[in-house]
């Protein structure tokens, strides 16, 4: 978790239950930090920790596009039934991408 973020946004696959929640902090319209809390299987927690170091230093408008495969190749590939944790991944930085543009847009 992270105190008082930025964005914060949510992704999650029902099929397993996994859950990514992704925190960010912005400034200046750049990622300076982000977080996760995972709960899932061991390639959604490793998707959550590559994808949130791949952000760090990324224009945040840029990430309301981020896909899973991009995600996918930062973690090094994934197993194919298991290629729904990158997606569970980039769906929750895009949420908080989104939010944190909301929120930006308001102040």
């Amino acid at each position: 978790m992270m105190r008082e973020p930025d964005g914060v946004g949510e992704g999650e696959y029902p099929e397993c239950m996994d859950l990514a929640r992704v925190y960010l902090r912005v400034r200046d319209g750049q990622v300076v930090e982000a977080r996760f809390q995972t709960y899932g299987c061991g390639p959604t927690i490793a998707a959550s920790s590559a994808g949130t170091e791949l952000i760090i230093g990324s224009p945040l408008g840029t990430l309301v596009g981020l896909t899973g495969a991009q995600i996918e190749s930062a973690v090094g590939g994934l197993p194919e039934d298991r290629v729904h944790a990158a997606e569970v991944v980039s769906a929750a930085i895009r949420a908080a991408a989104r939010d944190a543009l909301r929120r930006m847009a308001r102040s």
